[in-house]
């Protein structure tokens, strides 16, 4: 199941980055969208690397901090149309993509952490977990 959607979020990612092409900084956004739909792809084939995906989640978590203030003045035509009917549109759009971008990424290097260490959270959240009852 897990193979599945790393397959359908790398065709998202790469759908994603093909519709850049009419964007303002295309070769930013398409890179980046590359780099998720190939980690992705990556884990999809059953290859787990904790460090290349924790590196682009936090590499988009930090990219997506800086556009995140738009979300708060974004009209919710940004997010209900297809159409770019104005240039408010664009930054609320790329932010919701970077956190996208950055949430996978963050979860296929939690995925691809060694079995002992995700024991060992597991055990200790075990424990904290029988302690508060």
């Amino acid at each position: 199941m897990m193979r599945i959607a790393c397959f359908v979020v790398a065709g998202v990612f790469l759908l994603s980055a093909v519709v850049q092409w009419n964007d303002p900084d295309p070769a930013l956004w398409i890179l980046g969208y590359l780099v998720g739909a190939a980690l992705s792809l990556h884990s999809g084939l059953g290859h787990r690397a904790f460090l290349p995906n924790a590196i682009a989640a936090l590499v988009f978590a930090v990219w997506g901090a800086t556009l995140v203030t738009t979300l708060l003045d974004a009209p919710v035509e940004a997010f209900t149309s297809f159409r770019m009917e104005s240039d408010s549109h664009e930054e609320p759009r790329e932010a919701v993509g970077l956190a996208l971008l950055s949430g996978w990424c963050a979860f296929l290097s939690l995925r691809a952490r060694p079995e002992s260490e995700r024991e060992e959270a597991s055990e200790e959240a075990s424990e904290e977990a029988s302690e508060e009852a």
